[in-house]
Protein backbone atom coordinates (compact mmCIF):
# COMPACT_ATOMS: atom_id res chain seq x y z
CA UNK A 1 0.00 0.00 0.00
CA UNK A 2 2.57 2.31 1.03
CA UNK A 3 4.99 1.38 -2.34
CA UNK A 4 1.65 2.39 -4.37
CA UNK A 5 0.93 5.58 -2.46
CA UNK A 6 4.66 6.48 -3.01
CA UNK A 7 4.33 5.90 -6.77
CA UNK A 8 1.41 7.99 -7.13
CA UNK A 9 2.86 10.72 -5.15
CA UNK A 10 5.83 10.33 -7.31
CA UNK A 11 4.07 10.68 -10.29
CA UNK A 12 2.09 13.49 -9.75
CA UNK A 13 5.02 15.19 -9.26
CA UNK A 14 6.49 14.38 -12.29
CA UNK A 15 4.20 14.04 -14.51
CA UNK A 16 3.14 17.70 -14.67
CA UNK A 17 6.84 18.42 -15.54
CA UNK A 18 6.68 16.48 -18.27
CA UNK A 19 4.27 18.59 -20.43
CA UNK A 20 6.43 21.82 -20.05
CA UNK A 21 8.27 23.34 -22.74
CA UNK A 22 11.86 21.58 -23.13
CA UNK A 23 13.88 25.01 -22.66
CA UNK A 24 11.90 25.02 -19.26
CA UNK A 25 12.68 21.77 -18.27
CA UNK A 26 16.74 22.57 -19.03
CA UNK A 27 16.29 25.80 -17.07
CA UNK A 28 15.18 23.93 -13.99
CA UNK A 29 18.34 20.97 -15.13
CA UNK A 30 20.33 24.38 -14.60
CA UNK A 31 18.88 25.04 -11.01
CA UNK A 32 19.27 21.57 -10.51
CA UNK A 33 22.81 21.35 -11.12
CA UNK A 34 23.35 24.19 -8.80
CA UNK A 35 21.16 22.58 -5.81
CA UNK A 36 23.01 18.90 -6.38
CA UNK A 37 26.85 20.36 -6.53
CA UNK A 38 27.07 23.13 -4.21
CA UNK A 39 24.66 22.72 -1.62
CA UNK A 40 23.07 18.98 -1.14
CA UNK A 41 26.49 17.69 -2.93
CA UNK A 42 25.11 14.31 -3.82
CA UNK A 43 27.85 11.76 -3.67
CA UNK A 44 30.46 14.38 -4.62
CA UNK A 45 32.94 12.26 -3.05
CA UNK A 46 32.35 9.34 -4.30
CA UNK A 47 32.12 10.85 -8.23
CA UNK A 48 35.90 12.97 -6.82
CA UNK A 49 37.08 9.64 -6.22
CA UNK A 50 36.10 7.44 -9.15
CA UNK A 51 37.06 10.39 -11.07
CA UNK A 52 40.60 10.22 -9.63
CA UNK A 53 41.45 6.79 -9.73
CA UNK A 54 40.31 6.66 -13.31
CA UNK A 55 42.37 9.36 -14.53
CA UNK A 56 45.30 9.45 -12.13
CA UNK A 57 47.43 11.53 -14.69
CA UNK A 58 45.18 14.67 -14.46
CA UNK A 59 45.72 17.53 -12.14
CA UNK A 60 43.64 18.33 -8.92
CA UNK A 61 41.78 21.22 -10.73
CA UNK A 62 41.13 19.23 -14.09
CA UNK A 63 39.30 16.28 -12.25
CA UNK A 64 36.95 19.55 -10.27
CA UNK A 65 36.33 20.53 -13.92
CA UNK A 66 35.36 16.89 -14.35
CA UNK A 67 33.50 16.97 -12.08
CA UNK A 68 31.24 19.71 -12.41
CA UNK A 69 30.98 19.22 -16.34
CA UNK A 70 29.49 15.61 -14.55
CA UNK A 71 26.92 16.88 -12.48
CA UNK A 72 25.70 19.46 -14.98
CA UNK A 73 24.79 16.51 -17.09
CA UNK A 74 23.88 14.48 -14.25
CA UNK A 75 20.97 16.75 -13.83
CA UNK A 76 20.45 17.07 -17.87
CA UNK A 77 19.49 13.25 -17.82
CA UNK A 78 17.22 13.46 -15.25
CA UNK A 79 15.12 16.32 -17.08
CA UNK A 80 15.64 14.17 -20.10
CA UNK A 81 14.16 11.34 -19.19
CA UNK A 82 11.15 13.10 -17.53
CA UNK A 83 10.97 14.97 -21.01
CA UNK A 84 10.37 11.26 -22.49
CA UNK A 85 7.81 10.80 -20.25
CA UNK A 86 5.73 13.68 -22.03
CA UNK A 87 6.83 13.61 -25.39
CA UNK A 88 5.64 11.44 -28.30
CA UNK A 89 8.02 8.80 -29.84
CA UNK A 90 7.39 10.71 -33.29
CA UNK A 91 9.29 13.77 -31.60
CA UNK A 92 11.53 11.67 -29.66
CA UNK A 93 12.96 9.79 -32.80
CA UNK A 94 13.68 13.10 -34.49
CA UNK A 95 16.24 13.75 -31.84
CA UNK A 96 18.03 10.67 -32.57
CA UNK A 97 20.30 9.70 -35.41
CA UNK A 98 21.95 6.33 -36.38
CA UNK A 99 25.03 4.73 -37.77
CA UNK A 100 25.66 1.23 -39.03
CA UNK A 101 22.08 -0.29 -38.21
CA UNK A 102 22.60 -2.27 -41.39
CA UNK A 103 24.21 -4.72 -38.97
CA UNK A 104 21.54 -5.26 -37.21
CA UNK A 105 19.48 -5.22 -40.22
CA UNK A 106 21.95 -8.15 -41.60
CA UNK A 107 21.33 -10.14 -38.74
CA UNK A 108 17.51 -9.28 -38.94
CA UNK A 109 17.41 -10.97 -42.54
CA UNK A 110 19.26 -13.73 -41.57
CA UNK A 111 16.74 -14.41 -38.80
CA UNK A 112 19.29 -14.37 -36.52
CA UNK A 113 19.29 -13.17 -33.13
CA UNK A 114 21.60 -10.28 -31.77
CA UNK A 115 22.71 -9.31 -28.04
CA UNK A 116 23.53 -5.60 -27.52
CA UNK A 117 26.12 -4.45 -25.07
CA UNK A 118 26.15 -1.11 -24.05
CA UNK A 119 26.90 0.55 -20.91
CA UNK A 120 25.55 3.74 -18.42
CA UNK A 121 27.01 5.98 -20.78
CA UNK A 122 25.07 9.32 -22.71
CA UNK A 123 21.54 8.94 -21.88
CA UNK A 124 21.12 4.77 -21.73
CA UNK A 125 17.28 4.93 -21.60
CA UNK A 126 16.80 6.28 -25.09
CA UNK A 127 17.67 2.85 -26.66
CA UNK A 128 14.69 1.35 -25.51
CA UNK A 129 13.64 3.43 -29.19
CA UNK A 130 15.30 0.29 -30.93
CA UNK A 131 11.99 -1.33 -29.99
CA UNK A 132 10.32 1.20 -33.14
CA UNK A 133 12.43 -0.53 -35.82
CA UNK A 134 13.65 -4.50 -34.02
CA UNK A 135 11.76 -6.77 -32.31
CA UNK A 136 13.94 -5.53 -28.89
CA UNK A 137 14.01 -6.63 -25.50
CA UNK A 138 15.76 -5.09 -22.56
CA UNK A 139 17.63 -7.05 -19.78
CA UNK A 140 16.42 -5.45 -17.00
CA UNK A 141 17.91 -5.60 -12.59
CA UNK A 142 14.87 -4.27 -10.53
CA UNK A 143 15.13 -1.54 -8.41
CA UNK A 144 13.37 -0.84 -5.39
CA UNK A 145 10.11 0.52 -4.13
CA UNK A 146 8.17 3.11 -6.49
CA UNK A 147 11.33 4.12 -8.40
CA UNK A 148 11.12 0.70 -10.14
CA UNK A 149 7.84 1.36 -10.90
CA UNK A 150 8.99 4.94 -12.41
CA UNK A 151 12.16 3.19 -14.50
CA UNK A 152 9.57 0.48 -15.56
CA UNK A 153 7.31 3.00 -17.18
CA UNK A 154 9.92 5.11 -18.51
CA UNK A 155 11.46 1.66 -20.41
CA UNK A 156 8.42 0.79 -21.35
CA UNK A 157 7.35 4.59 -22.65
CA UNK A 158 7.75 3.63 -26.99
CA UNK A 159 6.64 -0.05 -27.04
CA UNK A 160 4.60 -1.51 -24.03
CA UNK A 161 5.93 -3.56 -21.15
CA UNK A 162 6.81 -6.60 -23.33
CA UNK A 163 10.07 -4.74 -23.85
CA UNK A 164 11.56 -5.01 -20.37
CA UNK A 165 12.48 -9.22 -19.41
CA UNK A 166 14.20 -9.31 -15.52
CA UNK A 167 17.47 -10.71 -15.76
CA UNK A 168 16.65 -13.70 -14.15
CA UNK A 169 14.09 -15.10 -16.24
CA UNK A 170 16.04 -13.84 -20.00
CA UNK A 171 17.80 -17.08 -20.14
CA UNK A 172 14.80 -19.01 -20.16
CA UNK A 173 13.09 -16.40 -22.47
CA UNK A 174 16.02 -16.44 -24.92
CA UNK A 175 15.68 -20.62 -24.86
CA UNK A 176 11.97 -20.99 -25.18
CA UNK A 177 12.12 -18.44 -27.97
CA UNK A 178 15.19 -19.15 -29.72
CA UNK A 179 13.26 -19.95 -33.38
CA UNK A 180 12.22 -15.89 -33.09
CA UNK A 181 14.65 -13.25 -34.22
CA UNK A 182 15.10 -10.74 -31.37
CA UNK A 183 17.81 -8.19 -30.75
CA UNK A 184 18.43 -8.40 -26.91
CA UNK A 185 20.10 -5.36 -25.26
CA UNK A 186 22.27 -5.50 -21.85
CA UNK A 187 23.33 -2.70 -19.95
CA UNK A 188 26.61 -4.33 -19.13
CA UNK A 189 28.41 -1.95 -16.99
CA UNK A 190 26.78 -2.55 -13.69
CA UNK A 191 28.85 -3.76 -10.90
CA UNK A 192 27.88 -7.37 -10.40
CA UNK A 193 28.17 -9.82 -7.12
CA UNK A 194 31.03 -10.99 -5.60
CA UNK A 195 30.94 -14.08 -7.48
CA UNK A 196 31.61 -12.67 -10.61
CA UNK A 197 34.78 -14.06 -11.85
CA UNK A 198 35.60 -11.68 -15.15
CA UNK A 199 38.25 -9.54 -14.00
CA UNK A 200 40.32 -6.46 -16.19
CA UNK A 201 41.97 -3.38 -15.65
CA UNK A 202 39.03 -0.44 -16.43
CA UNK A 203 39.78 2.49 -16.08
CA UNK A 204 43.51 2.12 -14.62
CA UNK A 205 41.52 -0.08 -11.64
CA UNK A 206 40.85 -3.73 -11.06
CA UNK A 207 36.91 -4.22 -11.96
CA UNK A 208 35.11 -7.28 -12.48
CA UNK A 209 31.90 -7.80 -14.93
CA UNK A 210 29.11 -9.61 -15.42
CA UNK A 211 29.41 -12.58 -17.80
CA UNK A 212 25.86 -13.11 -17.89
CA UNK A 213 25.44 -11.69 -21.52
CA UNK A 214 28.49 -13.41 -22.76
CA UNK A 215 27.34 -17.21 -21.58
CA UNK A 216 24.00 -16.51 -23.26
CA UNK A 217 25.50 -15.43 -26.43
CA UNK A 218 28.16 -18.05 -26.18
CA UNK A 219 25.58 -21.10 -25.45
CA UNK A 220 23.38 -20.57 -28.50
CA UNK A 221 25.99 -18.92 -30.71
CA UNK A 222 24.80 -15.58 -31.17
CA UNK A 223 26.29 -12.47 -32.28
CA UNK A 224 27.15 -9.76 -30.20
CA UNK A 225 26.91 -5.62 -31.13
CA UNK A 226 28.32 -3.09 -29.06
CA UNK A 227 25.89 0.35 -29.31
CA UNK A 228 27.51 3.45 -28.34
CA UNK A 229 25.58 6.49 -27.52
CA UNK A 230 27.32 10.10 -28.43
CA UNK A 231 25.73 13.25 -27.46
CA UNK A 232 25.14 15.79 -29.66
CA UNK A 233 22.70 18.44 -27.61
CA UNK A 234 20.20 18.46 -25.04
CA UNK A 235 18.15 15.37 -25.09
CA UNK A 236 19.36 14.57 -28.48
CA UNK A 237 21.57 11.55 -29.22
CA UNK A 238 23.51 9.71 -31.81
CA UNK A 239 23.68 5.33 -32.07
CA UNK A 240 26.68 3.88 -33.44
CA UNK A 241 26.60 -0.20 -33.64
CA UNK A 242 29.98 -1.68 -33.81
CA UNK A 243 30.08 -6.00 -34.14
CA UNK A 244 32.33 -7.24 -31.09
CA UNK A 245 31.68 -10.74 -32.54
CA UNK A 246 29.71 -13.44 -35.21
CA UNK A 247 30.17 -16.46 -33.81
CA UNK A 248 31.35 -16.63 -30.04
CA UNK A 249 31.76 -20.15 -29.69
CA UNK A 250 34.89 -19.46 -31.38
CA UNK A 251 36.38 -17.39 -28.75
CA UNK A 252 38.00 -17.83 -25.24
CA UNK A 253 36.52 -17.50 -22.00
CA UNK A 254 35.51 -14.02 -21.33
CA UNK A 255 36.69 -12.31 -24.86
CA UNK A 256 33.77 -10.48 -25.75
CA UNK A 257 33.08 -8.96 -22.50
CA UNK A 258 36.78 -7.79 -22.63
CA UNK A 259 36.05 -6.73 -26.24
CA UNK A 260 33.46 -4.59 -24.68
CA UNK A 261 35.24 -3.25 -21.89
CA UNK A 262 37.56 -2.23 -24.37
CA UNK A 263 34.96 -0.41 -26.38
CA UNK A 264 33.35 1.58 -23.44
CA UNK A 265 36.21 2.81 -22.02
CA UNK A 266 37.66 4.39 -24.79
CA UNK A 267 34.28 6.12 -25.40
CA UNK A 268 34.38 7.19 -21.73
CA UNK A 269 37.85 8.52 -22.39
CA UNK A 270 36.88 10.91 -24.96
CA UNK A 271 34.20 12.21 -23.20
CA UNK A 272 34.12 11.53 -19.16
CA UNK A 273 31.07 13.49 -17.85
CA UNK A 274 28.78 11.61 -19.85
CA UNK A 275 29.36 7.87 -17.43
CA UNK A 276 27.55 7.98 -14.30
CA UNK A 277 30.61 8.29 -11.86
CA UNK A 278 27.72 9.07 -9.10
CA UNK A 279 27.14 4.54 -9.37
CA UNK A 280 29.14 3.11 -6.45
CA UNK A 281 31.18 1.27 -9.53
CA UNK A 282 33.93 -0.53 -7.78
CA UNK A 283 32.59 -1.62 -4.58
CA UNK A 284 33.76 -5.02 -4.59
CA UNK A 285 37.73 -4.92 -4.58
CA UNK A 286 39.59 -7.65 -6.52
CA UNK A 287 41.21 -8.85 -2.74
CA UNK A 288 37.90 -9.59 -1.20
CA UNK A 289 37.42 -12.58 -3.80
CA UNK A 290 38.19 -16.18 -2.93
CA UNK A 291 38.84 -18.11 -5.54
Amino acid sequence: MMKNIAYWLLLSIIYPLAWLPKRVLFLFADISYFLIYYLLKYRKSVVFTNLSRSFPEKSYAEIKQLVKRYYRYFADLFFENIYMLGTSTKKTLKTVSFSNVELLEKYAKEGKSVIILTGHYCNWEYIALITKFFNFKIAYKEQKGAFDRLMKRLRTRFSGSEIIIPMQHLMRYILTHKEEQHVYGFIADQSPSDKAKCWTTFLHQDTNFFGGAETMATRLNLPVVYLELTRKKRASYHFSFTSICEHPKELPEHEITLRFVRLLEDAIKRQPQYWLWSHKRWKHRKTMIND
